[in-house]
């Protein structure tokens, strides 16, 4: 804490620095798709508590809409590559130590989810 009171003593703590960065665009259709489809609840058959943490202003469930094959490095952004988490769920997946184990096995969960949901398959 002293090392941070000194950056905050020196003016340090206002430095900015300037960035670009390019990114995807997401379609806002695929989130609000899969949010219905998700019936308010954390997709994660694992999870221990799918019941939602929260409610937004608006009343919406506090759910995170993750693509589980990254849509930065290439992943679809569709109903088969994307799951809601609630917010512990998708810190497990994106930085936790089994990360890649829950992500190979949420892949899994994502498309046989969308497959269920969509309408050729009913």
């Amino acid at each position: 804490m002293r090392q941070a009171e000194e950056w905050e003593r020196t003016g340090r703590d206002q430095r900015r620095a300037e960035s670009t960065t390019v990114h995807r665009v997401r379609n806002p259709l695929v989130r609000k798709a899969v949010l219905k489809r998700s019936k308010g609840r954390c997709e994660n058959p694992r999870c221990l508590n799918p019941e939602p943490v929260g409610y937004t202003d608006n009343g919406d469930p506090i759910l995170e809409v993750d693509h589980v094959v990254e849509h930065a490095k290439g992943g679809r952004d569709h109903g088969s590559n994307t799951i809601a988490l609630c917010p512990n769920c998708h810190a497990l997946k994106t930085r936790g130590r089994d990360r890649h184990e829950i992500g190979a096995f949420l892949r899994g969960v994502a498309q046989r989810l969308h497959q269920a949901a969509s309408p050729r398959s009913q």
